[in-house]
């Protein structure tokens, strides 16, 4: 007996070593989502990173109490999303992420969107479930513009938060659309790089809002129409909008 007690116990103690090694992927993954948020943070929130600047790991490191490997790993992914470049012999730095590129990036989002939702009407629409959850997402985006939190906090978060809008619809389609979901999560990173690029302010953060509700709207509706304007006013009310009419009427006045 005293043998099959001691064999027991040794199953027992193998099994919580197992159970004790499991969380350590785990918390290698929590560490390099700790890098990735306190960078995307600098370089969007608080702006203490900007396009070109470098990237110390040592420093980041210190800051984060972290060893070097997390941060190295963390880099690499951000370097494969397009947020950080890797220069041989120099270190890591912001990349550049030029106004051109936004538009492009908002231009592929907006089409690929359209295809994705047309998809979607096409198979009888999303469930009035799913639609609640789309409202109750953009609820939660109202909830930021009418809080008290600082300007670049609030901004931040409600990138994040309407990033988060849009992947829940990238899902409604449980099947079919494979490429155009496939490219839409390919570049959500630069999708969510775009959002953060636009300063929101408490004007741009409701035009969002009332857009979202209409793009709702337009998929309960099933209305494709509604839906095409929905989409595609995006690209009218973008910042960037008002830069481009500026160039044209430039141009205009050059001409005469």
């Amino acid at each position: 007996m005293n043998v099959v007690h001691v064999k027991e116990d040794h199953a027992a103690e193998r099994s919580r070593i197992v159970k004790a090694r499991r969380p350590a992927a785990d918390s290698g993954e929590k560490l390099k989502e700790r890098v990735d948020r306190y960078v995307r943070e600098q370089i969007f929130q608080k702006r203490t990173l900007c396009c070109g600047d470098r990237i110390h790991e040592r420093e980041l490191a210190r800051t984060l109490g972290l060893s070097r490997a997390p941060i190295r790993e963390a880099l690499k992914e951000l370097e494969e999303q397009g947020l950080v470049v890797a220069v041989k012999y120099r270190g890591w730095f912001v990349a550049d992420f030029l106004e051109e590129e936004v538009r492009e990036i908002n231009k592929i989002r907006t089409l690929l969107e359209y295809n994705l939702f047309e998809f979607l009407l096409s198979r009888g629409g999303p469930s009035e479930e799913e639609l609640a959850r789309a409202e109750e997402l953009n609820r939660r985006l109202e909830e930021i513009l009418r809080s008290d939190d600082p300007e670049e906090t609030k901004s931040f978060e409600f990138a994040e938060r309407e990033m988060d809008f849009h992947l829940f619809l990238y899902s409604l389609p449980k099947e079919g659309c494979f490429w155009t979901k496939k490219m839409l999560i390919n570049i959500s990173y630069q999708i969510r790089c775009t959002l953060h690029r636009w300063i929101y302010q408490a004007e741009q953060m409701k035009e969002g809002i009332d857009a979202h509700a209409m793009l709702i709207r337009s998929l309960r509706e099933k209305d494709r129409t509604a839906l095409r304007q929905s989409l595609f006013k995006r690209l009218d009310i973008a910042p960037w909008q008002d830069c481009e009419v500026e160039d044209e009427a430039r141009k205009r006045d050059h001409i005469v």
